[in-house]
């Protein structure tokens, strides 16, 4: 479903970067009629097919061949009798929009809605082709909500329009409603979409004080404008969203940047100060809104000059202790410190040699920096586009966040038993040496040693993959640099020397847990505070998994 929801904002979504002509556009809407000519309103950025024509299938496929920017929005007649013909028609590139039609394993045959957008500015179409709603549709509004459209063109039927009116009752304001039988001969509708000036809010969806901004902190200023201006929030770990955010900050020349950054034709807002933020983008939006009516109708981030001169010209301007620097921030990763500790304190429950412990901690240190050197050699914007990472990352993080809630359970049990019972035996996390060993047998039988190195190289590729998101505003240059001058030493050498320093904070969790477990003095000390030891490490994964649940529901 989210799949081919994206696959249609991806394909479907007009987003033209230039001015239109008034202010705003128009969307033409016509069916059950003869074909239309070319719009000669140049303010129609797009064309709504309902259907039912009066030609002949062969001359529709040819018309619809022939024209850019139209969706089609069969009818059920034309869903029951030109099937083939719609699958062909989708096949050549065009969308087709069917919200409720699903195949035999409930799911949607066509794609569920289509948007049509111009200057951040949405339309957002759905089509019910039969009379009874199913629950696809609860999924498809939440998907649509996210957009925050303008306008919302929903076709319904008779029997299903008022059960529809009821859904949809959250947008009513914005919602126009056809209904199908209803739809007379040679019918043609205009739909204009009034644009606002816009406001780009720019921001890192791996970054945890980035989501606090964006979720929690800045949605009351812009609910006090949301009639007057458009907020169009844009994920920069995205090489597009990263460009026209580089672009904005040479235009304004910019020189103290931040996790979050709002720009508009007014100014900038450049802040990660929760208690100051909002009276700043106040004043960004009343700036905004007193601009003369031409200085508003200019497109956002529209900025002359070649962009990937000015990234180039950023990258070289990197010192060796900007790169290391940064590369060390980045490599504070609850994720990664979570999965190492994880694995070291299970290896030693399960009585693993401190051998292999050791052997398969760097194994992993080196699986993740191995890992994050290739997706900044290239492989990172291809993993970035497959619309999989956000569900796939947020499963991960969920299960790892839920496995050291576990954890951090038993170890607060273990100190209730222990000031209860004053004993040192029979901990949770020690496990019973019954279970114990015949875990062990369990392991020899199922996983020889070089599985063991397998499973760690895999952890550390997994973990690397989730992580490529936070990548800063020193990486993704130098990435964007590599991928256009592959044979450049400089570029190859600042790579390497990035994740070198982003390793570093990772094998000293990794041998702070594993020297620190052997070391006499610490050892000593844990025996005689048995119930601090067990409360701080009960917190200490406490704390790592709240910070994973925030990405994994975030």
């Amino acid at each position: 479903m989210k799949r081919m929801i994206w696959c249609t904002i991806t394909t479907v979504s007009l987003i033209l970067i230039c001015t239109v002509v008034s202010w705003g556009y128009d969307v033409v809407i016509f069916g059950n009629g003869p074909l239309p000519g070319k719009p000669d309103n140049q303010a129609v950025i797009s064309q709504i097919d309902l259907g039912q024509h009066s030609v002949t299938p062969d001359e529709w496929e040819k018309w619809l061949s022939q024209t850019s920017d139209v969706m089609v929005l069969p009818s059920p007649e034309e869903i029951k009798t030109q099937y083939d013909l719609l699958k062909k028609i989708e096949g050549s590139g065009k969308t087709l929009v069917a919200s409720d039609l699903l195949d035999s394993n409930e799911k949607a045959v066509f794609t569920p809605y289509g948007l049509m957008s111009s200057n951040y500015h949405t339309v957002a179409v759905l089509n019910f082709v039969g009379d009874v709603i199913t629950p696809l549709l609860d999924e498809t509004l939440k998907a649509i909500q996210k957009e925050n459209p303008e306008k919302i063109l929903a076709i319904g039927t008779e029997k299903n329009i008022s059960r529809l009116r009821e859904k949809l009752s959250t947008f009513q304001d914005k919602t126009e409603f056809l209904e199908r039988e209803k739809i007379e001969k040679g019918f043609s509708q205009i739909i204009t979409i009034t644009e606002k000036p816009v406001i780009l809010f720019f921001f890192s969806s791996r970054c945890p004080a980035c989501r606090k901004l964006r979720n929690e902190i800045t949605p009351p200023i812009f609910e006090k404008y949301k009639n007057q201006v458009k907020v169009a929030y844009l994920d920069y770990i995205f090489s597009q969203n990263y460009e026209k955010l580089v672009a904005l900050e040479e235009k304004w020349k910019i020189e103290d940047k931040t996790s979050v950054e709002i720009f508009s034709n007014a100014g900038f807002v450049t802040s990660e100060d929760e208690g100051a933020i909002n009276t700043k983008i106040e004043k960004l939006i009343q700036d905004t809104l007193s601009l003369s009516e031409s200085d508003k109708k200019k497109v956002t981030g529209d900025v002359a000059g070649n962009l990937e001169n000015i990234i180039f010209k950023r990258f070289k301007g990197f010192t060796l202790w900007v790169v290391a620097g940064a590369g060390l921030l980045d490599g504070l990763n609850p994720c990664a410190f979570a999965t190492i500790i994880f694995m070291v304190n299970l290896l030693m429950v399960l009585g693993h040699s401190r051998r292999r412990i050791f052997e398969i901690g760097i194994t992993y240190s080196l699986s993740v920096f191995c890992t994050y050197l290739l997706l900044g050699l290239g492989l990172f914007r291809i993993w970035q586009s497959l619309s999989v990472y956000q569900v796939f990352s947020r499963i991960i993080y969920g299960v790892m966040a839920s496995l050291l809630l576990i954890f951090a359970v038993l170890s607060i049990k273990d100190a209730i038993q222990y000031r209860k019972d004053k004993k040192e035996t029979e901990f949770s996390l020690g496990l019973p040496k019954g279970f114990r060993v015949k875990i062990n047998q369990y392991l020899k039988k199922s996983f020889s040693e070089k599985k063991l190195l397998v499973a760690a190289i895999l952890s550390g590729f997994v973990i690397s993959l989730l992580e490529a998101g936070c990548t800063g505003q020193i990486y993704l240059p130098t990435i964007m640099y590599i991928a256009r001058q592959t044979t450049s030493f400089r570029a190859i050498f600042f790579l390497i020397l990035y994740n070198i320093f982003f390793i570093i904070p990772l094998f000293i969790v990794f041998l702070g847990v594993y020297y620190g477990s052997q070391s006499k003095t610490i050892t000593s000390f844990g025996r005689k505070n048995i119930l601090f030891s067990k409360l701080a490490l009960g917190g200490l994964f406490i704390v790592l998994s709240l910070l994973l649940w925030q990405s994994a529901l975030s």
